[in-house]
């Protein structure tokens, strides 16, 4: 064990494992949280970080296997050097919707590397609503406004948290996972206020909320670069266009904040080829396997559908990755279904 990876297991055994300060993970995030799912690494609950008040890899521990979550917080120049660090204590490991550079240097120590699908943004300055692609944000304005609701941030202590409540559940009892909370490649939802998240909330006639958006931020040496779209739901009975009425208020918002980017996140198993790196068969199989399959698409997660609707916001993308560094990869996809709280 080199000399970074020893000082790191004697912090750990000093302070508990995968323990960092949160005063530290906000100073990183504000640095260095350039990617969709930096704030998800800073505060997601329930996953450990290994490393320190410089720089730490966020990860989840299924059996054996460490679940790494994106890229680290942490200088670029640091990253090989906790890479190392990080392998050498938990062995088996695996990384989740990292960037191309994450997976260079991956593939460079023996990882397996395959295509996850892609994450896609806009760039907001001089971004409109015209032209047919964008049609449902125009009717949903026009519909939602005609009926007497309204868009509005607000902070969430104004509103009745069983209300936020059933929003929420509702939402999730028309999903195809509706049993639990999605966690690890997707934040839970937190009902309350959190330093940073932005908060919309669609009010009706009465200002009840019926439905609202969630927006993490990225930073960069201390600046907003731009926010996630990381949470929208609404209630069963709510306009079927809500989503879009919100999404277009939190866009206007932005623009005249002068944000440069809104970022949708991932579109999991798209447009996926394997080209670059050396890959795993099987993991790619099974990927393809759930993007194509109708009955996959209606009972595991409609993956087409998301890319279709994500697309749907113009914009650019580019390519995620996994890597892992053990075979076969069968039980570590199984054991990423308990990692996203699937089961």
């Amino acid at each position: 064990m080199n000399y970074f990876a020893a000082a790191l297991a004697r912090r750990d055994q000093e302070v508990g494992e995968g323990f960092v300060l949160e005063s530290a993970r906000r100073s990183l995030l504000e640095h260095y949280g350039h990617f969709a799912l930096a704030y998800s690494v800073a505060f997601q609950p329930g996953l450990l970080r290994f490393g320190d008040e410089t720089g730490f890899i966020a990860y989840r521990m299924v059996g054996r296997t460490a679940f790494a979550l994106a890229d680290p917080l942490a200088p670029r120049a640091q990253w090989e050097r906790l890479v190392d660090a990080f392998v050498a204590q938990k062995e088996d490991v695996t990384f989740w919707q990292v960037s191309h550079g994450m997976a260079a240097i991956l593939a460079g120590r023996g990882f397996s590397v395959n295509e996850l699908g892609l994450e896609n943004w806009i760039d907001l300055d001089g971004y409109d609503f015209s032209g047919p692609r964008k049609r449902s944000f125009r009717t949903a304005e026009n519909r939602l406004t005609r009926s007497g609701h309204r868009v509005a941030e607000m902070p969430l202590g104004v509103f009745d948290p069983a209300r936020l409540e059933a929003i929420s559940l509702g939402w999730r009892r028309t999903r195809t996972t509706k049993r639990r909370e999605l966690s690890f490649l997707v934040r839970p939802v937190v009902l309350h206020d959190e330093p940073g998240v932005r908060k919309f909330f669609l009010l009706d006639r009465d200002d009840k909320p019926v439905a609202f958006a969630f927006f993490d931020p990225l930073y960069e040496e201390g600046r907003i670069v731009g926010y996630l779209s990381a949470t929208r739901r609404w209630l069963p009975d709510a306009d079927p266009l809500s989503a879009y009425f919100l999404v277009r208020r939190a866009i206007e918002t932005f623009q005249h904040e002068g944000v440069p980017r809104l970022y949708f996140g991932l579109m999991p198993f798209h447009r996926i080829e394997d080209k670059e790196f050396t890959k795993d068969w099987l993991t790619r199989r099974a990927f393809r396997f759930i993007y194509t399959n109708p009955i996959a698409q209606r009972l595991v997660y409609p993956t087409q559908t998301l890319a279709r609707h994500k697309e749907g916001y113009g914009g650019e993308s580019r390519q995620t990755y996994c890597a892992m560094n053990k075979i076969p990869s069968l039980p570590r996809l199984l054991k990423l279904i308990r990692a996203c709280g699937v089961v």
